[in-house]
């Protein structure tokens, strides 16, 4: 009689946002708040300049999302919008994208020593189990629009996780011979499309092993890369924030379903639920939950098997 097989969990690949969602708070006003030659005015009006026009674009859309709906309320539309969102992030993305070259232009973000980023990156605050979770992860990889790659290294150096520089995916500041920097932003990520196009990468690369992918983000530029991942763990720390009101209009208004992750057992359910006509996200509220859920779905997915 033969032994019955046992089958070992999947390895998991994590992949993840920074700001927001490995950190506690946004370090964008941080890289300002170095960069001392330039002047606070120039700073003040760098950031209306993109919130006024941010909001601009964003209630252009909720104009045309109301008036669909109220064209639809008599027709059930249950399908996926695909190019509907796609062409939104793209929009989103430009706007973004403009205002970080008026940054550049301005060279806002000149004269940062290295010393004085490295140091004011040792003040980040990250969020609780977050470390815990990613070490006991097979592989994990941060994904982050963030400006300042030394930053998010270094944030997560004193963390104490073990990690090598290629699990590092950020734009970088430039900096000169004197370790300074020059103002000049080396643009690797900016928008949604980016991060979607990151996390198949490395899925790709990651394909000899089986790995189950997860992706973690908090907001709208994680959109895709949410929906491209195995498992898409929308971080939802606080729903008042206005870049969680945002992505949760994106979600309804494009028909992306949405559960709590607390509700499932396993990998296998979750993946089951998503499908070709919607894609699924699930919630959590912090690395904890994520972190639990991950010990017992691993559990649970190893199954017994006879030949």
């Amino acid at each position: 009689m033969q032994m019955p097989k046992v089958s070992k969990a999947r390895p998991i690949l994590l992949c993840t946002d920074f700001d927001e969602t490995i950190t506690q708070h946004d370090t964008t006003s941080l890289l300002f708040e170095l960069a001392t030659s330039t002047s606070v005015s120039i700073r003040q009006q760098l950031m209306t300049q993109y919130a006024n026009e941010t909001d601009e674009f964003v209630r252009h859309y909720k104009i045309m999302w109301q008036r669909q709906n109220q064209n639809q309320k008599n027709d059930f539309v249950s399908e996926f919008d695909d190019a509907g969102l796609r062409e939104f992030l793209e929009g989103y993305a430009a706007v973004d994208l403009r205002s970080m070259q008026r940054v550049v232009e301005d060279r806002a973000l000149k004269g940062i020593r290295l010393d004085d980023l490295i140091k004011a990156s040792t003040e980040v605050r990250i969020r609780p189990d977050c470390i815990e979770t990613l070490a006991s992860i097979d592989k994990w990889i941060v994904i982050s629009v963030n400006w300042s790659r030394k930053l998010v290294e270094t944030v997560m150096d004193e963390s104490g996780v073990t990690f090598d520089t290629t699990q590092i995916i950020a734009n970088e500041l430039e900096m000169n011979a004197e370790s300074v920097t020059t103002g000049i932003i080396n643009v690797k990520v900016q928008s949604s499309m980016d991060k979607e196009r990151f996390v198949n990468h490395a899925r790709m690369m990651q394909k000899d092993t089986q790995s189950i992918l997860v992706y973690v983000g908090d907001s709208v530029t994680d959109l895709l890369a949410l929906i491209a991942a195995d498992l898409g763990i929308w971080m939802v720390s606080d729903a008042s924030t206005s870049s969680t009101k945002l992505l949760d209009q994106l979600v309804k208004f494009y028909r992306i379903h949405v559960h709590p992750l607390i509700k499932f057992n396993s990998f296998r359910e979750c993946i089951a639920k998503a499908s070709d006509d919607r894609p699924v996200l699930f919630t959590v509220s912090s690395w904890a939950q994520l972190k639990s859920f991950i010990e017992s779905a691993s559990k649970a997915d190893v199954t017994k098997t006879g030949n």
